[in-house]
């Protein structure tokens, strides 16, 4: 290879590079939140709400199409007591965009409709000299404590004929809490045992009160930027 067409390719490699770290054509997405705070008020029917109230900035050059902050909402003990989420779509249900540099000043609500749920993560079949039972974890995936919780088991034999069933629960299980739950075998032939069926039979939630919530804290979630250039 000639000095000249050395030069060339190097030239060429580095113009690429240039492109690829510093000069890129397409448009960022990007959402910074500049500040928030947890404000309380009373209603006008004289019950204390609470909530959080930030602004975030369009700092990429993409128009954001949408985007949603999560907020977290703590007791003084660093319990997590509810979440919830701030999106770019109005109270009459109307999407709005963030054009770059544009200011987003938003609100979440800590007293709002509670979503309970409890998502069962995995769970196994356990036979030893402890005896015979399910061994599984779930997750409070909802945005409120569970109060209540109840799990049922279903003891199976080969020709999937029913041989038991048992239930496990628990109280107070915090959001995104992990609880690793039991449910012992309690009828005859365990060694028939086949397999085993889980599900969830019942939640419960309580509202914690507005005046429980000492801290909260915000960051970005999803967002969706326009392809093309504003």
């Amino acid at each position: 290879m000639d000095k000249t067409r050395l030069l060339l390719l190097i030239f060429l490699i580095m113009s690429v590079s240039f492109i690829a770290k510093g000069c890129s054509l397409l448009p960022t997405t990007s959402l910074t939140i500049l500040g928030y705070h947890l404000e309380k008020t009373v209603d006008e029917e004289g019950s204390l709400t609470a909530g959080i109230v930030g602004s975030a900035v369009n700092d990429g050059s993409a128009r954001l199409e949408y985007a949603e902050i999560e907020g977290s909402f703590y007791s003084q003990d660093g319990t997590l007591l509810a979440t919830g989420f701030a999106t770019t779509i109005s109270e009459e249900d109307q999407p709005f965009t963030l054009d770059p540099h544009e200011i987003w000043v938003f609100t979440i609500s800590y007293s709002r409709d509670a979503h309970p749920s409890l998502n069962i993560l995995s769970w196994n079949l356990k036979k030893d000299s402890s005896g015979t039972r399910i061994e599984g974890q779930a997750q409070n995936n909802g945005d409120v404590i569970l109060s209540f919780a109840e799990i049922t088991g279903t003891f199976y034999s080969p020709s999937q004929t029913k041989l038991a069933s048992g239930t496990a629960t628990t109280t107070m299980l915090g959001v995104g809490e992990v609880w690793q739950f039991v449910i012992p075998y309690a009828g005859p032939y365990a060694e028939k045992i086949g397999w085993v069926t889980v599900e969830v039979t019942e939640t419960d939630y309580e509202p914690q009160p507005a005046q429980d919530v000492d801290h909260v804290t915000a960051e970005v979630g999803s967002l969706q930027g326009s392809t093309l250039m504003p």
